[in-house]
């Protein structure tokens, strides 16, 4: 018998005592009792802290370190490690000798190989080798609500905070300026998805500091905004593109201001999804919100957020989706579903953070407003649906999203709450030990 599996496994195994137990020895073939196996260790050092185990008569309190083969201590150079010195058990699939420590002296080793039953290594292979949209698409309905409902709560938080990290990075470069912050989380949004890496860019090649200076002045923010992503460099016989390419021409002058690099792409998208359309809503929206940080913060609800976006663009905007051509009058205005993806993707992560940091961790109220969005609609959502796993609001779009790119996908049910369980369920239905 081979062990065809990653240690991650092995640790769950042992984590949970899913293998014989009765009259366990040692390699010497000293009498083994595990009165505590430990609690598993995420960070660096040995994989389990705080165990208890009993040899002969002698017990011992440490760090028990998980390996398949005895000789992978070896290639992950434990033995040089002083932090693996208080490693009291060796535990192995297959081991044939003990291993040394740093400090010369011999681990107690066990082997699990004839001890391990082969009902939770079946039910894992089955999950890894399951073609569904989730590896346990035909258990999941099995999972208790309330537990399930716990999970997802946690996939939220973890969706949240993953949007966070690059706006805490942005953060800490801006000297703690959250207006900065805000600035840049939201022209990235703009961007999402054809245009991030360019309206990004434009965020740091124009500095929220300068477009502060013109909020009051919607001409001179779409001068700015156009100019610095590189739109007013061309020739083209529009009287307000020419009004638009002086004004720019002053201001980079009066700024030193340096156009992006990233080449906006314009092919093959919807006319409103156009960089020039996008680029025209944000100068409307530092125009018609001049102090949009506060505003934002200070909104307890999501009604009043969508006020905020509810703001008309420049005039030239009604006839036109370029500069290049004139179009039948029609509204840019951003559409419902627009407002949806800047609050998921830029607002509702900005207040959490803000939240997070300034009021003792309480982010309760950028929780609250993903319940008054509805749930979004893609291809993901709708196989969730099939699995019977139904949305009913962004909380649970967003953290069904991040459940299934994170977790499902990679399949790294050892790491999901509702792999473990179904791992650890019995044909009963029942939690217990399965020995």
């Amino acid at each position: 018998m081979t062990f065809d599996y990653n240690e991650n496994l092995l640790q769950f195994i042992w984590e949970h005592q899913l293998y014989q137990q009765q009259k366990l020895t040692t390699l010497k073939g000293e009498n083994l009792t595990i009165i505590n196996q430990g609690t598993l260790n995420v960070n660096s050092g040995p994989d389990f802290e705080n165990a208890h185990i009993r040899i002969g008569k002698t017990d011992f309190h440490g760090s028990i370190e998980i390996h398949i083969y005895e000789k992978d201590w070896l290639a992950h150079n434990h033995q040089f490690d002083k932090a693996y010195n208080n490693v009291i058990l060796h535990v192995c699939y297959s081991a044939s000798k003990e291993v040394l420590r740093e400090d010369g002296t011999k681990t107690p080793s066990l082997s699990l190989k004839d001890r391990l039953d082969g009902r939770p290594l079946s039910k894992y292979e089955n999950l890894m080798r399951d073609q569904s949209f989730i590896p346990c698409q035909n258990q999941i309905k099995t999972i208790n609500p309330f537990e399930l409902s716990n999970w997802l709560d946690r996939m939220l938080i973890e969706r949240v905070e993953e949007r966070c990290k690059r706006f805490n990075q942005h953060l800490s470069d801006s000297n703690n300026n959250w207006n900065s912050v805000l600035y840049m989380s939201t022209l990235r949004a703009f961007g999402m998805p054809i245009n991030t890496k360019g309206f990004e860019e434009l965020a740091r090649k124009l500095p929220f500091e300068f477009i502060q200076k013109h909020a009051h002045s919607i001409f001179q923010l779409e001068a700015l905004l156009f100019g610095a992503s590189g739109l007013l460099s061309e020739a083209i016989p529009d009287s307000y593109y020419k009004s638009l390419q002086e004004e720019y021409s002053f201001l980079k002058t009066k700024y030193d201001l340096m156009e992006i690099a990233t080449k906006l792409k314009t092919g093959r998208m919807r006319p409103m999804n156009l960089p020039h359309i996008k680029l025209a809503q944000i100068a409307a929206l530092i125009y018609s919100v001049p102090n949009w940080t506060s505003t934002i913060l200070s909104l307890s609800n999501m009604s009043e957020l969508r006020k905020v976006f509810s703001f008309e663009l420049s005039d030239y905007w009604t006839t036109h989706f370029t500069f290049k051509s004139a179009s039948p009058p029609k509204s840019k205005k951003m559409s419902k579903q627009v407002t949806n993806h800047l609050l998921l993707n830029a607002i509702i992560p900005f207040v959490f953070l803000f939240e997070t940091k300034k009021q003792n961790g309480n982010a309760e109220k950028a929780l609250e407003h993903l319940l008054e969005i509805p749930s979004e609609k893609n291809k993901i959502i709708e196989q969730w649906k099939r699995a019977g796993i139904n949305s009913q609001s962004a909380q649970n779009s967003q953290a069904l999203l991040h459940l299934y790119k994170t977790y499902c996908k990679k399949k790294l049910c050892l790491n999901c709450n509702i792999g473990r369980k179904l791992l650890l369920t019995n044909k009963d239905g029942s939690n217990k030990n399965i020995y």
